[in-house]
């Protein structure tokens, strides 16, 4: 990992497949892009006639699964994943979706799409059936997951081009949706999901370990990841994590409101105002004081212990994040 150039990787997104939108717009103009977003996010349809014949030549081109996938380790992820589930399910609302916010850079897609922060709710169930979808052994087998992938990589190409159009993006930020803040939000998937099991107190033994990061990379793979910036190893998983936090992680204006965004609609389905401090204790304990700190999530009295005692002995609100 210490020998990857993340400066080219910053200036690169998705080419193939930007390509394809490029040409995508040119048939249909931003109309047809727009509803082709929904299209795009609807991970039970997957029939592609009737669209465009050069959006059906590079589904038929890239549905293959990679070559050297290891059924095994699949199969070992996706039962984790189902053993796991509901802890996953909190982990992923209150530390891999914030931590990707950290990537300041990054973070500017979200913050100028408008998906995350004016329709919180709905962009969190639409990752909550991403990753239903994904770590469902039943996908894999049929060859659905491919084209799971393939609608998210296309969907990441349709925001580039809406971005870029957007007269609003500076390219000191680097690419929209580049492959360095690809290989992060992937590692927040598989790496961060595991630490945070591990601060709840579960044993994540080597073997799920390995065989998780492995089906993520095969996913990451799927949806235009370089095989360059896929960790081959806890270490390395490690590694690219820490280069990319020294890199991109910054207090913005930006990530903040979109943390908020996300604490305010948590907050929504709680019950009381216990609750609602506890979701942001949740926040605070998964990502550390200075995490938190960066993404202005405001402290509160509920002592980290307590949070800790509560997370190892039930999965008190993680109905909100499933």
């Amino acid at each position: 990992m210490n020998t990857i150039d993340f400066d080219k990787y910053r200036q690169i997104g998705d080419p193939q497949c930007d390509e394809v939108v490029s040409q995508l717009f040119v048939y249909g103009g931003m109309a047809y892009l727009r509803q082709l977003i929904g299209y795009l996010s609807n991970y039970q349809d997957f029939t592609f006639a009737g669209h465009p014949q050069i959006l059906q030549d590079f589904i038929e081109q890239h549905r293959q699964l990679p070559e050297n996938l290891n059924k095994k380790n699949v199969v070992r992820a996706c039962q984790f994943y189902r053993v796991h589930e509901q802890a996953i399910g909190m982990v992923l609302g209150c530390y891999s979706l914030p931590y990707c916010y950290l990537g300041a850079d990054g973070s500017q897609v979200l913050y100028l799409s408008e998906r995350i922060r004016k329709d919180t709710y709905k962009r969190l169930k639409e990752t909550g059936q991403f990753l239903k979808s994904v770590m469902n052994y039943d996908s894999w087998q049929d060859g659905k997951i491919a084209l799971i992938c393939l609608k998210v990589r296309l969907m990441h190409s349709v925001i580039r081009l809406f971005t870029m159009h957007s007269g609003q993006w500076n390219m000191a930020w680097g690419y929209p949706i580049c492959q360095e803040d690809m290989a992060g939000t992937n590692g927040t998937f598989s790496f961060i999901m595991i630490k945070g099991l591990r601060k709840m107190g579960y044993a994540v033994d080597e073997s799920d370990e390995r065989a998780y990061i492995e089906t993520w990379n095969y996913i990451g793979e799927m949806m235009g990841v370089c095989k360059e910036l896929q960790p081959q190893s806890w270490k390395d998983a490690v590694l690219l994590d820490k280069v990319i936090a020294q890199r991109q992680f910054k207090e913005c204006r930006e990530s903040q409101i979109l943390a908020n965004s996300l604490i305010n609609t948590f907050q929504s389905m709680t019950q009381n105002k216990f609750e609602s401090d506890l979701v942001i204790a949740q926040f605070r304990y998964f990502l550390g004081d200075q995490h938190a700190d960066m993404l202005g999530i405001s402290k509160n009295r509920i002592p980290k212990q307590f949070v800790k005692v509560l997370n190892n002995s039930n999965a008190f609100l993680s109905n909100f994040f499933n």
